[in-house]
């Protein structure tokens, strides 16, 4: 019962979803892989995960937390910040999948013809969630956005986890069927499920991926069935036939459903994006470059990168948004540890690729999941890394590596696993709450009911008491509507965006909630010293040179006004904020007519 509930759970753990929360996607999906990974750790395993990687992933983690502890934010960098929260905890749980894989599936044509049903359920709902989003019927609610994600959240995201049960289920789809004819209807129903999941999505990466994974899968299909050509007799015609056609219709399909998606079809003419990530990782580089053996210390990237943004960047991504990501799973690890996290990275992937390829010698049913992990590996290169596909991935990836039990008996890790696992799905449903709290908050602030608000934030912030966004968030809604004229939204906005700050005080985000709250209070020469500091962090967005305007205009230094209006505008000239501001403060100006 165990083994098939931590199976169903770390599969179907992408659908998951927070109703009413705020940021709905993230939380939910890594607490049912923390369910799994507890549901594992409680039941006689099937499998193990070699020595050697255990230990790999130790060393790993502890070149983590020295890179955490040597940064300027060991707290937030070690716990992890929205919206991924890829601190310690985090990534331990994507370690622990991982060893969950290879515990509740193992070895052998039992547990993949298991992990082929899981899978297909997943594939089979995705798609069905998928579909009803591009209706706009979605449970999720009406978006805005032209590629929502479904109950991923992100569209790339969204392709990936369907990539990833596409090239699951094709290599058995495309095979004989060893496990009768309801198991093998399932993996063909399953894998055109992802494959129109796949086109849904929009992702160019995600679909290039699968259809190389597609080919590769019917290359390797066709070469087994030649070379088991005497050993099938008479129906050996038939089977030799299956998987080219049975491919070479699965490619079709994802290709023409590319081209009849409008959204799909048109990002594929389209090379803005493409270009815009190239020119990020450039930026990026010279951030490596400043700090080289440890990095920054993780989940800092959204606080240090604005020094490095040019004018070109900023137009790629809009003046009021920041990049939290450098969109790249290599880049990742240099800017969180430097060389050394990239020694212990490149350290990993050398044992697992030598498992992986005994795995794949003396046990090919593990390669349909083989190719789905590989293809989610050469995505991560080109994006950031987050709850929903890499629990998934990191899940397969342990069906690969899995050794027999009896191999570890020695290293028994399944009763700490069990512990830190409960704990942390306790911590998880806890943030769950505080999610929908502070969305709660976010509609009370929305219908100018300050106290409500501010009571909700309140309770969203002992839920989550780790959280840096269960301030930060507050704090830039709070200051909103002060801005807007509410007195009383500004003193509980300046006491979150504090709470904030004293855990990220580099966090430009932060400072610039705090000072329009400031403002709001008639502060202004406190508001304009915090905006000194904002604008220094980020001297090419518009948002701090625009606040401190209105402080300098209301302190009397009309000129000084000017100038930053004048740079907002330089960032953002298409604002007509910015203009109206212009007008105003040239109108008070002495030396207008």
């Amino acid at each position: 019962m165990l083994p098939v509930l931590g199976l169903w759970l770390a599969a179907l753990a992408p659908l998951c979803w927070i109703p009413g929360g705020f940021s709905r996607f993230v939380l939910a999906k890594l607490l049912l892989s923390a369910l799994a990974v507890l549901a594992a750790a409680l039941t006689t395993p099937r499998g193990a995960l070699p020595r050697a990687l255990v230990l790999a992933g130790v060393a790993w983690a502890a070149v983590f937390t020295l890179a955490g502890l040597a940064g300027d934010t060991p707290y937030a960098s070690l716990l992890g910040r929205w919206p991924r929260y890829e601190g310690l905890p985090v990534l331990a749980l994507y370690g622990a999948s991982c060893w969950a894989g290879a515990r509740v599936v193992g070895r052998g044509e039992a547990g993949r013809a298991r992990l082929s049903y899981a899978v297909g359920s997943l594939a089979l709902a995705l798609a069905v969630l998928s579909v009803l989003d591009a209706l706009g019927v979605s449970p999720l609610g009406p978006s805005t956005e032209a590629r929502t994600g479904s109950v991923l959240g992100n569209a790339t995201d969204q392709g990936a986890v369907a990539m990833l049960a596409a090239l699951v289920l094709a290599g058995p789809a495309l095979r004989p069927a060893d496990h009768g004819s309801r198991v093998r209807g399932y993996e063909v129903t399953g894998l055109v499920a992802a494959v129109a999941t796949v086109a849904i999505s929009g992702s160019r990466t995600a679909l290039g991926l699968t259809l190389l994974g597609l080919l590769a899968t019917v290359v390797l299909q066709v070469r087994d069935n030649a070379s088991d050509r005497r050993a099938h007799g008479p129906t050996a015609a038939r089977s030799r036939l299956l998987a080219p056609l049975g491919g070479s219709a699965s490619i079709l399909a994802l290709v023409l459903l590319a081209l009849v998606v409008p959204s799909t079809r048109d990002r594929l003419l389209g090379l803005g994006t493409a270009e815009g990530r190239l020119h990020q990782w450039r930026l990026t580089l010279d951030l490596v470059l400043d700090h080289p053996l440890l990095g920054i210390g993780a989940n800092r990237y959204v606080d240090a990168f604005p020094a490095y943004e040019d004018t070109v960047f900023v137009d790629f991504t809009g003046p009021q948004r920041l990049a939290d990501s450098p969109h790249s799973v290599i880049l990742q690890v240099l800017v969180a540890g430097g060389l050394l996290l990239l020694v212990a990275t490149l350290l990993g992937v050398v044992v697992v690729a030598r498992r992986a390829r005994e795995a794949l010698l003396d046990h090919p049913e593990v390669r349909p999941a083989a190719v789905a992990v590989a293809g989610y590996l050469v995505l991560a290169c080109v994006n950031f890394t987050t709850a929903g596909p890499t629990c998934l991935a990191a899940f397969l990836l342990g069906t690969v590596l899995a050794v027999r039990p009896e191999e570890r008996e020695r290293f028994r890790l399944h009763l700490p696993v069990a512990v830190v696992a409960a704990g942390l799905a306790v911590a998880l449903a806890a943030a769950c709450l505080g999610d929908r709290a502070l969305q709660r908050g976010l509609v009370a602030a929305d219908q100018r009911a300050v106290d409500d608000a501010t009571g909700e934030f309140d309770r969203a912030a002992r839920w989550r008491a780790w959280d840096v966004a269960a301030r930060l968030i507050p704090a830039r809604i709070l200051a909103e509507q002060a801005a807007a004229g509410d007195p009383e939204a500004a003193a509980s906005g300046e006491a979150f965006a504090r709470d904030a700050l004293a855990r990220v005080p580099g966090s430009y985000e932060a400072l610039v909630a705090l000072a329009v709250n400031l403002s709001a209070q008639g502060r202004l020469d406190e508001s304009r010293d915090v905006l000194d500091r904002a604008a220094a962090l980020a001297p090419r967005r518009p948002d701090a040179y625009v606040q401190r305007a209105i402080a300098r205009a209301g302190l009397g230094e009309v000129d000084a006004a000017l100038v930053d209006l004048r740079r907002a505008q330089e960032i953002n000239p298409r604002s007509a904020v910015i203009r109206r501001l212009i007008r105003q403060v040239s109108a008070s100006s002495p030396a207008s007519p």
